[in-house]
């Protein structure tokens, strides 16, 4: 009970085509306290996407119109940053590469654990829960983490680079924002799953990679040869400021 009253309620799309999961799911996600809408199909999911609010999306990937990253990959092409939760029986590694490589915030393969699932939703809201507009009003540059030409206002959960605003995902900001604030240390790749995703799941290794290499894409300079987050091969990735 102490877990839900942290989060504030959320809602939650869920777009599953099988009727007896869909149940499974939504009972879970209500039992979290938040509330769910479940539509079987891509095109009725962006539809109502766009005529309702809502805090996450819960996808699946067979859906009878289509692969729900198409969901994904249409939302990210138009600055979409939604928390997105991927809930597949494509389990394989390349598949799951491919589910982060479309902007994906998490990746559970089908069967799971409803406890892993509980926590990776969250996870996932925590990451992008919003603070009271007063708040943000009061947010200021003094707030920032300021890098020269890179700036992170976390109350504001945005970053810009040489003043352009750079759209990131839920887990890619977080990730950033963990490593930012700890510049030249040096983190493994278990401490990055345990510090950012709340796991110590060795089988999310590729999940650190796919994300960090996003997030150097999006980070990337032409002009520049240095990355602001290297990697120190055989231990893991650190955040060197360029200020």
């Amino acid at each position: 009970m102490e877990q839900q009253a942290q989060t504030q309620i959320a809602h939650i799309l869920l777009v599953e085509d099988d009727d007896d999961l869909a149940e499974l799911i939504q009972m879970h996600i209500r039992f979290q306290g938040h509330q769910t809408t479940r539509i079987n199909n891509c095109a009725d999911a962006i539809r109502l996407y766009r005529e309702q609010h809502f805090d996450l999306l819960v996808l699946d990937r067979g859906l009878p119109d289509g692969d729900g990253l198409d969901i994904c990959y249409q939302l990210r092409h138009e600055n979409d940053w939604i928390p997105v939760l991927v809930l597949t029986a494509r389990g394989s590694e390349m598949e799951k590469i491919e589910g982060l490589e479309a902007g994906v915030d998490d990746y559970i393969p089908k069967p799971f654990s409803v406890l892993e699932f509980q926590a990776r939703v969250r996870n996932l809201l925590r990451r992008t829960s919003s603070k009271p507009v007063s708040e943000l009003q009061q947010a200021s540059s003094t707030s920032s983490i300021d890098f020269g030409i890179l700036k992170i206002t976390p109350a504001l959960h945005q970053v810009s680079l040489n003043d352009v605003d750079v759209p990131l995902t839920a887990t890619e900001f977080s990730l950033l924002e963990f490593l930012a604030n700890r510049p030249g240390r040096v983190f493994s790749k278990d401490e990055l799953l345990q510090h950012v995703w709340n796991t110590d799941h060795a089988g999310y290794h590729h999940t650190v990679c796919s994300t960090i290499n996003r997030l150097r894409t999006k980070l990337a300079q032409p002009e520049e040869a240095t990355q602001f987050i290297q990697t120190v091969w055989g231990v893991g990735y650190k955040f060197q400021p360029r200020i």
